[in-house]
């Protein structure tokens, strides 16, 4: 108990420091999914769909790798049929059909920003998670150490 004695403060900062790093790797995790799920029913509700030949897509437009795929077929289509919104005279009435596609294919690309950014979140709280437990295994070595110390003292 010399060693426990002698580090009582450091043993109960780093314990304190394990369970915070776990509590708040749980939050994280579920913040993560939480804003997952939102952004999934997010493009359920608007029921964006999709039936193109090249059959990358059918139906309802619900995960990241779709809202890109989509967003990059919305580019392309725009691209060739219009040109970039820059190049069209004031007066040209493709202008607002130009715009509608922007937003829509803006919009995908944000669902999917938005999705990768949650699984930053989820990683972030899983890494911290693992760290509160390799935090916890040190104190509770220190622990051990510490009686097996006073044991053969």
């Amino acid at each position: 108990m010399v060693v426990i004695a002698h580090n009582k403060k450091l043993v109960v900062t780093v314990l304190l420091v394990a369970i915070i790093s776990i509590a708040m790797g749980g939050f994280f995790i579920s913040q993560g999914i939480g804003k997952s799920n939102l952004i999934v029913e997010a493009m359920r509700l608007e029921q964006v769909t999709y039936g193109g030949a090249d059959g990358e897509i059918e139906g309802i437009i619900d995960t990241p790798q779709e809202a890109q795929t989509m967003a990059n077929i919305l580019r392309e289509h725009r691209l060739e049929s219009y040109g970039h919104y820059s190049e069209l005279e004031r007066d040209d009435p493709n202008r607002e059909t130009i715009l509608n596609a922007l937003t829509m294919e803006n919009s995908l690309n944000l669902a999917q920003l938005g999705y990768g950014l949650c699984d930053v979140v989820k990683a972030t709280g899983a890494f911290m998670i693992a760290i509160g437990l390799t935090l916890g295994v040190t104190v509770v070595s220190m622990i051990s150490q510490g009686r097996r110390t006073s044991h053969t003292s």
